[in-house]
C-alpha cells in the first residue's frame, strides 16, 4: 500500500510503459525528428525530462512497495 492505495501489478506495468513512451518522445525530439520552433524545442524538452524523473521515481517506489511491502509499513 503506497499514498493509501493498493498497487496492482498493472500501475507498475502502466507506468513503466508511460515513462517508455515519454522516453521515445524525449529521443525524437533531442534528434529533432519532432520540431519545435525557439525557445519552446528546449522548454518542452526539459519539461519532458522532468516529468520522466518524477514519473520514475514514482515507478521505482511503486515497485519497491509491491514487491517489499514491509519497507512502508
Amino acid at each position: 500500500m503506497l499514498f493509501g492505495l493498493q498497487i496492482q501489478p498493472i500501475y507498475i506495468v502502466a507506468s513503466g510503459g508511460l515513462l517508455g513512451a515519454l522516453l521515445v518522445f524525449q529521443i525524437l525530439q533531442g534528434t529533432r525528428k519532432i520540431k519545435f520552433k525557439g525557445r519552446t524545442h528546449m522548454r518542452v524538452h526539459k519539461a519532458t525530462a522532468w516529468s520522466m524523473l518524477a514519473l520514475g521515481l514514482v515507478h521505482g517506489a511503486m515497485a519497491l512497495s509491491y514487491f517489499y511491502p514491509q519497507l512502508f509499513l
